[in-house]
């Protein structure tokens, strides 16, 4: 221990967690996926787009609201039981995802494709409905499968506009239906994925401005806000409550003298020296912080006791006696407050810093160079 350093010594208290796995149960897909819970989307959305219209169309031929032919009845029964029991593949994975999707898509296409020639005019009601999931599929699971939904629902649906008796009659309305289902899906999603591209650049710049935001502009290293953050994260719910950490704060001492007899840029430089020495003591696992004009701060993770950030400290103190000043009549030292936690009587990063700093004015005052240190009995034991 440096001459002059002193120690005070308090307690520490456990704490406890609750398991809440049991939960899992209550939700309603039994994979953790997010694409999993997008395919069910999709498969939900597959029953409520186009099922009322069949069921509409049953009840029409039922109770002789309209001319409806069986075969479009019979249509209409079975998307309604395809999308119902596509659900099911989908909540049960019955099969290999891709080959799930794209039969999916390909179904997508080829069944309404059938409806439209079946019900003739009586299907434009839905023609939207290839679009429609040409779009989602692309959203939800890649380009890819709406670049498949156009090739084969492009070809499909001219098959049955050119053989159906309704449609054949308006070729431009028609033609202008298969162009709608295939370049409109293609478009919406290439724009939605150059709005996400566009999206993720100004996450990076933001997240890089946000760095930059907690950076010293001189030194390079941490300022108050980012320090704050590092010192934040020891607070925080799942932080360990067992983990030793030491929080050390400084300030130079002689540096005002070096600064008014050489200027500001060779303090400048001095501090950038300093910053540098004091990365230079600690692992790569700790911070070290400008914190403003000449006081830094250090972060110490998984040390051992008090003693270790001592130490840590006596190196700092030395080479920061070992910085070569621009004239020999100058002197550079440091003062440092110490505070190892946990600590039952430090709670939040904000009473850690105002203990440390105490200290460190402590030591200043009692003539400099040296540190104060407060610690847990937890920790000295």
């Amino acid at each position: 221990m440096i001459p002059g350093s002193a120690r005070l010594i308090r307690k520490n208290y456990p704490t406890r967690l609750v398991d809440m796995s049991f939960f899992h149960w209550l939700t309603s897909l039994p994979s953790d996926k997010f694409e999993a819970i997008s395919e069910f989307a999709q498969a939900k959305l597959r029953v409520f787009n186009v099922t009322p219209f069949c069921l509409y169309l049953i009840l029409a031929w039922h109770f002789n609201w309209q001319a409806v032919s069986p075969s479009v009845v019979i249509g209409a029964a079975g998307y309604i039981a395809y999308a119902f029991f596509w659900v099911l593949v989908v909540r049960f994975s019955l099969l290999d995802v891709t080959l799930r999707r794209t039969t999916a898509a390909i179904l997508d296409q080829a069944l309404p494709a059938l409806g439209m020639y079946l019900a003739g005019f009586l299907a434009g009601l839905v023609a939207w409905v290839p679009a429609l999931g040409s779009i989602g599929s692309g959203l939800r699971f890649g380009t890819r499968y709406t670049w498949l939904s156009s090739i084969v629902g492009g070809p499909l649906m001219a098959t049955a506009f050119y053989f159906s008796s309704d449609w054949n009659t308006i070729p431009a309305v028609a033609g202008g239906i298969v162009l709608v289902n295939v370049l409109v899906p293609l478009y919406v999603v290439a724009l939605v994925k150059k709005l996400e591209f566009a999206k993720r650049e100004i996450e990076l710049r933001a997240a890089h401005f946000e760095e930059a935001t907690k950076h010293d502009y001189l030194t390079g290293l941490l300022n108050r806000a980012g320090f704050a953050d590092e010192l934040e994260d020891l607070f925080m719910p799942g932080a360990e409550s067992r983990e030793v950490n030491a929080v050390l704060l400084l300030d130079l001492d002689g540096f005002k003298a070096i600064n008014d007899a050489c200027g500001h840029a060779e303090g400048d430089q001095i501090l950038k020296v300093v910053a540098q020495s004091l990365k230079n003591c600690v692992r790569i696992s700790d911070k070290v912080a400008r914190l403003g004009g000449d006081e830094f701060g250090i972060l110490l993770r998984h040390i051992v006791d008090e003693k270790n950030a001592e130490a840590m400290v006596a190196k700092m103190l030395r080479a920061i006696a070992d910085i070569s000043l621009p004239r020999k009549d100058l002197r550079l030292g440091a003062s440092f407050g110490i505070c190892v936690m946990p600590h039952p009587d430090l709670s939040t990063y904000e009473d850690v810093l105002k203990v440390a700093d105490s200290l460190m004015y402590t030591a200043k005052a009692a003539g400099k160079n040296q540190f104060r240190t407060l610690v847990t009995s937890a920790v000295a034991c």
